[in-house]
């Protein structure tokens, strides 16, 4: 991280083109919400973009905990507000605040990756392209089936539940996105999932910052882990889960897959010290991204409010909507979604 705000002046001419697809307008408010551990030269860089676009710009500084939640203050500023950047270093998607602000009609977007990471993916038509044709391709059905030759067999429906997409910026009211990104991801109903989850070598438990190492077999019934079990690290997944003393931390949050070619699956390993990577092997290209925990939000339409939210991006998974084939063993089967001979250089 810099270590020093005035970094942020390099920074403006790339903050100014992301403004400019988050169709920031002239007379326009701007809020950049922080907290006291925040990259400041992400401020100063949210700030002269938006003056370069017209826009006023203000920014919100709050402690690192979530008591800022109760603050009908903030809640109103977010909700007066046409973008709201966060860069929380703390949780705030899943909460009543965000989704106020959300049904308020404002846009809202999260930035918290390292610079170099922020223009290695910066968002390309390519993939929003992507991220259209799966949200149709999700809600073309009502079941997700997934298998992997370590021997995930699991199944989960999300009929009536909207399908959230990413594609890197937030440009129309009531959106909420990240830059970076590319996946999409939707809610399976709470009670649905029923099988097995086996997470392989080589898969990421995101919130511990590590890879696994050897295989953790995840049993669940009626939409929530009943077992988990393996070696080192399915001990420290247990750990990790049982940390809230909340039965609805095992409830399968969300489920969906990544389509971003230029995300780098190692990042994370390199990275995470510093906030790298999470989007990474979120967005991988061909991934299946499944979470555990709240999910809350008003894009998805979940109802689980559990005080915890695990992300685990994984490879080599194939999946179904359906009867229709969408990814096998980490590659995409259709048509539309697949990289051409030049797509893999798009920049």
């Amino acid at each position: 991280m810099p270590t020093t705000a005035a970094a942020g002046a390099e920074l403006v001419p790339l903050f100014r083109d992301h403004l400019e697809l988050c169709n920031v307008q002239p007379g326009e408010v701007v809020l950049g919400f922080t907290d006291t551990m925040s990259n400041e030269a992400y401020v100063t860089a949210l700030a002269g973009a938006a003056r370069v676009l017209g826009a006023d710009f203000f920014q919100i500084v709050v402690g690192c905990d979530e008591t800022w939640m109760r603050s009908q203050a903030i809640i109103d500023a977010w909700k007066g507000s046409d973008l709201v950047v966060g860069m929380l270093t703390t949780e705030w998607i899943y909460s009543d605040a965000h989704n106020a602000a959300l049904d308020a009609g404002a846009r809202t977007l999260m930035i918290i990756e390292p610079e170099d990471m922020l223009r290695r993916m910066f968002p390309i038509p390519e993939i929003r392209r992507r991220a259209e044709v799966s949200q149709a391709l999700l809600q073309a059905g009502t079941t997700l089936h997934l298998e992997s030759e370590a021997g995930t067999d699991l199944t989960l429906s999300y009929e009536g539940r909207p399908v959230m997409i990413q594609y890197g910026y937030s440009d129309t009211p009531g959106r909420w996105d990240h830059w970076p990104s590319g996946q999409v991801v939707v809610a399976p109903l709470e009670h649905s999932a029923e099988g097995t989850l086996v997470l392989d070598e080589g898969d990421c438990l995101l919130n511990l910052g590590r890879y696994v190492m050897s295989p953790i077999r995840m049993e669940l019934r009626e939409g929530s882990i009943v077992s988990i079990d393996g070696g080192t690290d399915a001990r420290l997944a247990r750990d990790h889960f049982e940390s809230p003393r909340d039965k609805r931390s095992y409830g399968v949050s969300h489920i969906g897959w990544g389509y971003e070619h230029r995300a780098n699956w190692n990042a994370l390993g390199l990275r995470f010290w510093e906030s790298g990577g999470v989007m990474d092997t979120e967005s991988y290209y061909g991934n299946l991204l499944i979470a555990f925990g709240t999910n809350f939000l008003r894009s998805l339409g979940g109802e689980n409010r559990a005080p915890f939210h695990f992300d685990i991006p994984t490879r080599n998974h194939s999946v179904w909507v359906d009867d229709r084939q969408i990814i096998d063993r980490g590659s995409f089967v259709v048509p539309e979604l697949q990289l051409d001979c030049q797509e893999g250089n798009v920049e």
